[in-house]
């Protein structure tokens, strides 16, 4: 009898055994699905993101480090580390480079501003200052220099100081009275000082000489800076009106070397070409215009305009 209890106590012991190891290897079976998790050190940031997220493994940013061997946003390592199996589903961590503590200064000179601004904030370092002086000789906010200077190493972050032309110091004049001249004579003087003409209108004026200024803006006395535009009313004499056309005149300006001139008529709206040719200094230049309606005449020198009469 006491042999049959024995055989029985063990058959229960192997079965709960069984059962147990049965139970466990399930739960095993089911926690134990892994995912081989690549090794992604070295690499930029955004492939690794791809690399793991194909393999549907969760990532989550630890900390970001200063590193001399790994360049700014590549993967300095992950947590668990690459080059092996993990459980599916386990959160890996990544730690990101932010570069060297040390970075070199960007070559900026005679870049914009705004563009300068950008390879600064590239290279991880801010614009701490901009100081403006004139410059005859660069266009406003060109780049003149950067402090610390171009290829220094500095700390990440730093500030640095950039140097950006205002262009040209400003010029002020007194607008002088042109009323009374003889209209070639005043504009050329109007660009001799830096001013532009604008435009320049025929008008029919009793008592006023053939060809003098009747009328200007800006009045005499205004401050003008330079580059200012100058606009004049012009008496039109006799023969600024044969028959059924008026009298475009023009005189390049002194002083220039030979210049491609063009002269464009706008009627109604529509656009044509008079004349298009290469002109010299102080060339006087006559042509008639159909009076067809109110016709504006633009003067261009090598593309520039120059001039804009009414007739």
């Amino acid at each position: 009898m006491r042999g049959v209890l024995r055989g029985l106590f063990a058959a229960v012991l192997l079965f709960l055994a069984g059962a147990g190891g049965g139970i466990a290897g399930l739960y095993l079976f089911q926690e134990g699905e892994s995912v081989f998790l690549p090794n992604v050190a070295g690499m930029d940031v955004v492939r690794a993101l791809e690399i793991l997220g194909e393999r549907g493994i969760p990532l989550q940013v630890a900390e970001r480090v200063f590193s001399d061997a790994v360049p700014q946003n590549h993967v300095v390592g992950t947590n668990p580390s690459g080059g092996r199996r993990i459980r599916k589903g386990r959160t890996v961590s990544l730690v990101i480079s932010q570069g060297s503590r040390e970075v070199a200064v960007p070559a900026v000179k005679g870049e914009n501003m705004a563009r300068a601004e950008t390879l600064v904030l590239q290279q991880g370092l801010r614009v701490g200052w901009v100081e403006r002086l004139f410059d005859p000789k660069r266009p406003v906010d060109e780049v003149i220099g950067i402090w610390p200077g171009e290829g220094k190493a500095v700390s990440r972050g730093e500030a640095v100081v950039l140097l950006v032309s205002q262009g040209p110091r400003e010029r002020a004049y007194v607008m002088p009275s042109l009323v009374g001249e003889p209209v070639n004579a005043a504009l050329d003087r109007v660009r001799e000082v830096g001013l532009n003409v604008g435009r320049v209108r025929y008008v029919d004026r009793q008592g006023a000489l053939r060809g003098t200024i009747v009328a200007q803006i800006p009045p005499a006395g205004q401050r003008v800076l330079a580059g200012h535009r100058v606009h004049v009313d012009v008496a039109r004499g006799g023969d600024q009106i044969t028959g059924n056309f008026s009298v475009l005149r023009y005189r390049v300006p002194s002083g220039r070397p030979a210049q491609k001139l063009r002269i464009e008529l706008e009627t109604g709206g529509e656009k044509r070409e008079v004349l298009s040719r290469e002109v010299n200094a102080g060339e006087e230049i006559q042509i008639m215009i159909p009076s067809t309606g109110r016709t504006w005449a633009r003067i261009y020198l090598d593309g520039q305009l120059m001039e804009e009469q009414a007739h």
